[in-house]
């Protein structure tokens, strides 16, 4: 198997990371909650995120990553640090906050921020949602690949594919509108569907169902799609600049046998 510069690694155990930051005197200095468009070091990003009003239990790092993404003319190195608390409220998700940053010299850029909503309810802490995140490849090219798990939705999770431009403008690659797509016909709907990445490429899967069906019985079988990823980055090669363009569309859709 080939490397590649671009592959994504883990950069320390988080449990190791913390340790070491837990006596740093950055954790002590440091503003108490880190933000975009701030500058970090590798030892802030390790410190564990105190308590506040919206958020009563301190979030410690669970999950340290650095990979690159981007063009091969001006990839950028990303690190990905993941927080976590856990609240102890019945069916409530994980209390979250992920931190994307892009590395300038020795420090860090916070280029996005993705945090759980929470609320008290009955004097605990509550979340709505929880993240997991991961760097993939496609056709040569690498990117972060970020799941929102929502509470109380059936199992419903939001998948977002990031990339990157040169000026470290984070964007999401777009899936086409599942409601479209060409194998459907009148007053049929795809219900509870979901998406999945595996050896390299993006699937979606989903009952088809009549108006009347209840939410959890399609009748009319399974409707599955596959993913190709389209476009390209626009590269300036002289400033080692690029901007990406690129979306992913339909690559094959079919459906199985009724049920």
């Amino acid at each position: 198997m080939r490397s590649h510069p671009c592959l994504a690694v883990i950069l320390l155990a988080a449990a190791s990371f913390a340790q070491t930051a837990s006596v740093s005197p950055s954790c002590q200095s440091r503003p108490a909650l880190q933000d975009e468009g701030d500058v970090v070091s590798r030892a802030e990003l390790a410190c564990e995120i105190p308590s506040d009003k919206e958020h009563p239990l301190p979030r410690k790092l669970i999950a340290a990553q650095e990979g690159e993404i981007g063009c091969e003319a001006g990839p950028r190195k990303i690190l990905v640090a993941h927080y976590r608390a856990e609240p102890t409220a019945q069916f409530s998700m994980n209390d979250d906050r992920v931190l994307i940053a892009a590395k300038q010299d020795d420090e860090f850029e916070i280029v996005k921020v993705l945090e759980s909503e929470t609320a008290i309810v009955d004097g605990k802490l509550y979340s709505d949602s929880d993240f997991e995140q991961e760097f993939i490849e496609i056709n040569g090219m690498h990117f972060l690949y970020i799941r929102t798990r929502i509470s109380g939705s059936g199992g419903m999770v939001e998948h977002d594919v990031y990339t990157i431009s040169s000026g470290h403008k984070l964007s999401i690659i777009p899936f086409p509108d599942v409601s479209k797509f060409t194998i459907l016909k009148q007053n049929e709907e795809l219900r509870n569907g979901g998406y999945r990445f595996a050896e390299g490429s993006f699937t979606f899967e989903s009952g088809i169902s009549k108006p009347q069906d209840a939410e959890c019985c399609p009748s009319l079988g399974d409707f599955h799609a596959q993913f190709k990823l389209e476009g390209k980055f626009k590269e300036d090669g002289r400033n080692h600049a690029c901007e990406p363009d690129l979306k992913f569309v339909v690559a094959k859709e079919w459906r199985s046998h009724d049920r």
